[in-house]
């Protein structure tokens, strides 16, 4: 997976307004029925009790995620003009359908 591809994306996400990140932000976005195309990305240094959370949440409600293994809370949260962001969620279906593209070709996907 070429995770910098991934974060392009979410960056152009992030310059629509088109991404969700905050803990009850998260899980409702997770939760919502009325969403039918969903994606979480979760950095790679982001505490163990909010991942465990996190992928338990993505599996029960079949949202599909991937854990970066290269991107930092702090390098996540920038590329995206932020702080840092530990979870982050996409709204924008076409963006989603991009990510689920660069994530299946390098065949390190959870989806």
């Amino acid at each position: 997976m070429n995770e910098q591809k991934v974060v392009n994306l979410l960056g152009f996400a992030s310059r629509m307004r088109k991404i969700i990140f905050g803990k009850d932000n998260i899980r409702e976005y997770i939760r919502n029925p009325k969403r039918r195309k969903k994606f979480i990305i979760i950095a790679s240094d982001v505490g163990e009790s909010i991942k465990e959370d996190t992928i338990k949440r993505c599996q029960s409600h079949k949202v599909p995620y991937v854990l970066l293994s290269n991107y930092t809370k702090e390098q996540l949260g920038r590329a995206l003009g932020k702080d840092e962001i530990s979870v982050v969620g996409v709204l924008d279906e076409n963006i989603v359908n991009g990510i689920k593209e660069v994530v299946n070709v390098g065949g390190d996907s959870i989806v």
